[in-house]
């Protein structure tokens, strides 16, 4: 056997050690980071489900808290159902190693056999000695004694290589035993998980139905709603006119008093400070934290079906945000309070400007800043309202001057 070959397969051996290196497991952390985000949105509903169920009624606040567990259990499994897939990739190539080694080592059995037949065979002394002394040159009777030497390390070699495989092959097999195992694991996962998902939708479907019986109930609390989502949008298109008309007076006059250097200089400094907030705001897109600690958004921002109504369609100026009782409401973002109100059916209202955009809070039970205030990001700004049905939502909106934009593009993904 060549030392060629010999590194050939030294190469070859480590090599499949190696099959199941960076990527899959970098796959597996990613899988493993999945897993836990979901075990803790599927634990903090379920402690917001617990407080709704406290009323012992069905309502909406039961119903979206339901609807975000089937969410998150679908997205669980699915992250099962990737593990599995990924463990059928390396059970596939521990298997292809085995039947490879498999094969070569049957290969080195074979090879080896033969080389022991043949030494078994030249081993005669006397064969050995006459073959040595007829060689009809010393060069020659040099070249024979090298060759004894190299075939006795060759078959010292190929020994040690047929014991190095079986051992490689040996620990694939436990390797893939260990995998199959852990597959069988996540699958009766998977199956305990779909039991799981199937009781959730047999409660969403029991709760909507319950809700269904409360037709004019919720028809009633619709129109209520709509009517403090008017109240509460006029009060912001008025509160932001009334903040560009100032605006703009305040650069009128400064235009016209261009001789009075101490005017100019406190309109320059304060448009120098609204486009350096408006800018910072821009830029933070996607990245701002989310108003308060704990939640899920439990109405989306624009036009959508009611959840139990049909036929009806429902209006999010923003987002409204299901959380625990007495969940502390944060500033999202730098800025200066620019109002602070209350509004029927919407309860106290913050609204904080930030340049030209603007964030508003609304159903706070309670408020902990003042108008002028200046905040910073993670600053408190008051508590979330619970209701007579034990919900506890905020209703959080992000305004650019008249524009209204959807403040799931604007906070960070969770």
């Amino acid at each position: 056997m060549t030392r060629l070959r010999l590194a050939y397969i030294i190469s070859f051996i480590f090599f499949i050690i190696s099959a199941f290196s960076a990527y899959p497991q970098k796959k597996r952390s990613d899988l493993e980071r999945e897993k836990q985000e979901n075990q803790k949105k599927i634990a903090e509903t379920n402690r917001i489900l617990e407080e709704t169920r406290n009323k012992k009624t069905a309502t909406i606040g039961q119903l979206n808290v339901l609807s975000q567990q089937i969410k998150v259990k679908n997205q669980q499994i699915n992250t099962y159902e990737k593990e599995i897939r990924i463990l059928n990739g390396e059970i596939g190539q521990i298997e292809a190693s085995i039947e490879n080694l498999s094969n070569y080592r049957a290969a080195l059995k074979k090879e080896y056999a033969k080389m022991i037949y043949n030494t078994a065979k030249a081993n005669d002394t006397y064969s050995n000695i006459i073959f040595l002394f007829s060689s009809k040159t010393f060069n020659q009777l040099i070249m024979r004694i090298k060759y004894f030497k190299y075939y006795s390390q060759a078959r010292q070699k190929q020994a040690k290589e047929l014991e190095k495989v079986t051992d490689v092959l040996i620990s694939k097999r436990v390797a893939l035993y260990n995998k199959k195992r852990e597959r069988e694991g996540v699958l009766l996962t998977i199956r305990q998980e779909n039991k799981n998902l199937g009781n959730l939708k047999s409660e969403q479907e029991n709760t909507v139905t319950q809700l269904s019986q409360k037709e004019t109930e919720l028809s009633a609390e619709l129109e209520e709603r709509k009517k403090a989502i008017k109240r509460l949008e006029k009060l912001i298109t008025d509160l932001i006119k009334a903040e560009m008309e100032k605006a703009a007076a305040e650069a009128a006059a400064a235009a016209a008093k261009n001789n009075n250097a101490a005017t100019k200089k406190t309109a320059i400094k304060k448009l120098a400070e609204s486009e350096y907030l408006s800018s910072t705001f821009s830029g933070n897109k996607s990245k701002l934290i989310w108003p308060v600690q704990h939640g899920f958004i439990s109405q989306r921002f624009g036009k959508h079906a009611h959840p139990v109504l049909r036929n009806v369609m429902v209006e999010n100026l923003g987002v409204d945000i299901q959380t625990n009782r007495n969940e502390k409401v944060r500033c999202v973002f730098e800025g200066t309070v620019m109002a602070v109100a209350e509004v029927p059916g919407m309860n106290n209202i913050v609204m904080v400007q930030h340049g030209e955009y603007y964030t508003f809070y609304a159903k706070l039970k309670t408020t902990y800043v003042t108008v002028g205030q200046k905040l910073k990001h993670k600053d408190l700004i008051g508590e979330v309202y619970t209701n007579t049905d034990e919900l506890t939502e905020l209703q959080f909106q992000i305004w650019k001057n008249n524009e209204k934009l959807n403040p799931e593009d604007w906070l960070l993904n969770r």
